[in-house]
């Protein structure tokens, strides 16, 4: 497979700036997934990879070998879409051979080539099909079937499973992890579903307004967010935050309860705005005035095995607290909630990470 590189990359519609600069390695056999809210450029940096979208700065380099002005035939990279993008009048068998047809690649090779991956992909019973006698996670391996028959260098994924069902996403979410261990193959995946993300990368990149916020492995990103977008755009439900003002070794929230401050916060700031971040596990439901904080249960959500439990607090506002899911309370009920010993995140006035609390 292959290496690739990077550099400065910039890419502008217009006056519009969508790519502001990325500089970025992805490693041989690596996983990574470009991950992101919507409009912040990340299919757009994969179209560039691709070649289907024109660099206004800056380089791509596959294995040190400039890329960044080669079309997009001749940089040996496949790309599966959301969309599929089957042909419609050929079968499962003509789609996966397509490419090769066009390469003028020797029948007997391309017929080998498709019967091995047909296998893999489990499409064997299905290759005198055409794609509309197909359900759609049968339509998206034969997309990714199509990729694999060329051998390319690196595989691109944008949002392949968009389209997808709940139940299908999971099948073909371990299917394509399964491919990327076989195959020992470097991928590129675009997605903005953080439980793709969190299950299939090596490499987490997040991207925010055309730059990377934070790259790494997705537990690095989930527990030591560099800042208050990162965390909270990783996490289900959603990382709660309370204003808070640090006063030595305690930190006073708006409602005027007191916590104690984590002893890795400077003593010496006195007035200083902070946010504190909670994640559902970081805190314990109990009876009012047991916990930390009282409020009253808004939700519950069971989930089988868990149950989330959403409360307001007065002045502070959500907090969401992950329960076992054979909990008896209900909604409407008063509830406390009481925050585990340094069981928060702290960030500054500008959102910049302070401390991070140790996983449990």
């Amino acid at each position: 497979m292959a290496t690739l590189d990077i550099r400065s990359l910039t890419k502008s519609f217009g006056d519009t700036r969508v790519i502001k600069g990325v500089d970025l390695r992805v490693e041989d056999h690596e996983f990574c997934v470009f991950l992101g809210p919507s409009g912040c450029g990340k299919s757009t940096l994969l179209r560039l990879i691709a070649g289907l979208e024109e660099a206004t700065s800056g380089e791509i380099l596959l294995d040190g070998k400039p890329i960044t002005d080669l079309p997009p035939a001749r940089r040996n990279l496949a790309m599966v879409f959301q969309s599929y993008a089957l042909y419609p009048h050929m079968t499962v068998r003509q789609n996966m051979s397509f490419a090769l047809d066009l390469a003028k690649v020797e029948p007997s090779v391309i017929e080998e080539k498709v019967r091995r991956t047909a296998r893999i992909l489990e499409l064997e019973p299905l290759l005198d099909r055409k794609p509309a006698a197909l359900s759609g996670g049968q339509r998206q391996r034969v997309a990714i079937g199509r990729a694999i028959v060329r051998e390319p260098r690196i595989f691109l994924f944008d949002e392949p499973l968009s389209n997808l069902d709940a139940s299908l996403r999971a099948q073909m979410r371990l299917e394509i992890a399964r491919l990327h261990q076989e195959f020992k193959a470097t991928m590129i995946y675009v997605t903005h579903d953080q439980v793709e993300a969190m299950t299939l990368a090596d490499k987490v990149v997040l991207f925010n307004g055309g730059n990377i916020e934070q790259r790494g492995s997705p537990q690095e990103l989930y527990h030591h967010p560099v800042n208050r977008f990162v965390a909270g755009f990783l996490g289900t439900p959603q990382m709660a935050f309370l204003e808070a003002t640090q006063q030595g070794d305690s930190l006073s929230l708006a409602n005027g309860q007191t916590i104690a401050a984590p002893t890795e916060l400077k003593r010496s700031e006195q007035g200083r705005r902070v946010t504190l971040g909670l994640r559902p596990e970081q805190l314990t439901l109990t009876e009012t005035g047991q916990g930390t904080l009282d409020g009253r249960i808004e939700v519950i959500e069971r989930l089988g095995s868990d149950a989330y439990v959403y409360l307001t607090i007065p002045n502070l506002g959500r907090l969401t607290v992950r329960c076992p899911g054979d909990l008896a309370a209900t909604a409407g009920s008063p509830a406390a909630v009481r925050i585990k010993p340094n069981g928060y995140h702290v960030f500054d006035a500008d959102g910049v990470a302070l401390f991070h609390p140790q996983p449990a």
